[in-house]
């Protein structure tokens, strides 16, 4: 991809500085600004880092400045304890409406088009569809720590369970490791709410979000057994998006008795394809019944679609069935599969990524008492973001991650940071690059 001024990481950091600059700040006293605070926080997401900030306060008291403010303008840094007190109570919309300013750069920049789909119609001409799977995950789960907003949940031993959990809309595409977070809805009780809320009523709020903040986007849903029913289908019309969701058969007894009884009357069908070389040849067999009711009650017909994988030796990898509004042909039930299939990846290359790869998304940053915890999550996401930005248009990272393993590399960047005062992100990365000396690199 050909970088673009305002995707450098210096535009990057410009815009959630102004960003945050807006961000409502209820104190009438201060120290510390909030647009620093969010600003030192976010640094530590990115550079996953959970002691950058005691680093570069000694930086800043040696030599009256700091990487945190010549890398992401913090003019003056806060202590973590500081921060924390500081970030409890902030605004998490004004940080989330960075992502889809982020998204429309890149749409803009032709950075996108990588993640679409081309599906064949029957009129042999191809559609493009960007495919967005829905999925919730925990970040904060503990048994003694608590906020009014917590989920909660009694085991088998009538111990309490406190958790935070956050439904994802991401961008994916089969075939492709990167994924690109679009949006994010929390799933929170309210103070006093009684009733938990759950994953299907927080698509509720985050689909038509979604549409009014991309509104020419094409879109495909994506999402488990649970959205398969008639209100969020209904919903999803209305947002003008397709879908393609998990249906299975304890909980659409209905629907598969009609594919049962169609498929005895030799209305659906059937047929196969292979992918892989020889020696790794996997097998697929599908079944596809076209404008089948969704359970007895409901007037709305979908597309049913049903596939096994099996090995060289025969034996069953995968079972799988979904229903879909698409046009599902035989020419396009193999790519329309695959787009059922690419939802694990916003679990495996999102969440996998964000828990066990650097980000530590379920270390304890901070719970506060009111927004601490999400304010949290949503600057880590954000990192996130910018990482993907860098590698699909920063030259020099690119260069770097070449040369390394993302875990050595990021380990010796932060090395990096910590010890030496540095003018510029271009600078970090020629110094690891070895076309600067330490003493060179600095402002």
């Amino acid at each position: 991809m050909r970088p673009l001024e305002n995707l450098t990481l210096e535009a990057i950091v410009n815009l959630c500085g102004r960003k945050f600059k807006q961000a409502p700040d209820g104190r009438s006293d201060y120290k510390y600004a909030l647009r620093d605070t969010l600003m030192s926080g976010l640094a530590m997401m990115f550079f996953q880092h959970p002691s950058l900030l005691s680093f570069q306060r000694a930086m800043e008291k040696k030599h009256q400045r700091s990487n945190l403010e010549t890398i992401f303008g913090v003019s003056r840094v806060p202590s973590d304890t500081q921060m924390r007190e500081i970030l409890d109570g902030t605004e998490v919309e004004s940080l989330r409406q960075l992502l889809p300013e982020l998204f429309e750069r890149m749409r803009r920049s032709g950075w996108t088009v990588q993640f679409r789909t081309e599906i064949p119609t029957a009129g042999g001409e191809m559609e493009k569809y960007y495919t967005m799977p829905l999925d919730g995950s925990d970040y904060f789960h503990s048994t003694k720590i608590q906020c009014p907003h917590c989920l909660r949940r009694s085991d088998g031993s009538g111990q309490e369970h406190y958790r935070h959990t956050v439904l994802s809309a991401s961008l994916v595409k089969a075939g492709k490791r990167e994924v690109l977070p679009l949006d994010f809805e929390e799933v929170r009780n309210e103070d006093g709410q009684e009733k938990q809320d759950c994953e299907v009523n927080a698509a509720k709020r985050l689909i038509p979000r979604v549409r009014r903040e991309h509104p020419q986007l094409k879109l495909i849903a994506l999402g488990d057994d649970l959205y398969a029913h008639e209100p969020f289908i209904a919903l999803l019309g209305e947002c003008r998006m397709r879908y393609v969701l998990v249906a299975k058969e304890s909980s659409h007894r209905e629907l598969f008795e009609w594919v049962e009884d169609l498929d005895r009357l030799g209305e659906s069908e059937r047929g196969s394809w292979s992918e892989g070389p020889v020696a790794k040849r996997r097998e697929f067999e599908y079944r596809m019944v076209r404008g089948v009711p969704l359970c007895a009650s409901s007037e709305r017909l979908v597309n049913f679609v049903e596939v096994w994988e099996r090995d060289r030796q025969g034996k069953l990898r995968y079972h799988n069935s979904w229903v879909t509004d698409l046009e599902v042909t035989a020419d396009n039930v193999a790519v329309i599969v695959r787009i059922g299939r690419s939802r694990w990846k916003i679990e495996n290359e999102q969440f996998n990524v964000q828990k066990n790869h650097g980000y530590e998304l379920e270390h304890n940053y901070g719970h506060g008492k009111k927004t601490l915890a999400m304010v949290f999550y949503t600057l880590n996401l954000l990192a996130y973001v910018m990482h993907t930005i860098l590698e699909l248009g920063d030259r020099l990272y690119q260069r770097c991650r070449a040369e390394r393993p993302r875990y050595e590399l990021w380990e010796r960047l932060r090395g990096w940071f910590d010890r030496f005062l540095i003018g510029s992100w271009e600078n970090l990365l020629r110094l690891q690059l070895e076309e600067l000396e330490p003493g060179q690199a600095g402002p």
